[in-house]
């Protein structure tokens, strides 16, 4: 499911924000890797979402 999304947007602030928190969490045993996981596989689909319907610039390059 989550080779259908993009994964690239983890690498920005908000995505390496996410990250070092999931992992955090998943260190203080509040959270399952699996877990967190999901929540990445879920971030990647939102932003991928986002960008589709909210984004309307347009580049072209040559």
């Amino acid at each position: 499911m989550a080779s259908a999304y993009y994964e690239f947007y983890r690498g920005s602030s908000v995505g390496m924000a996410l990250t070092d928190s999931l992992d955090e969490l998943i260190t203080s045993g509040a959270i399952t890797p699996q877990l967190a996981m999901k929540v990445l596989q879920q971030f990647d689909k939102s932003l991928a979402d986002i960008m589709v319907k909210q984004v309307k610039t347009k580049t072209n390059l040559k």
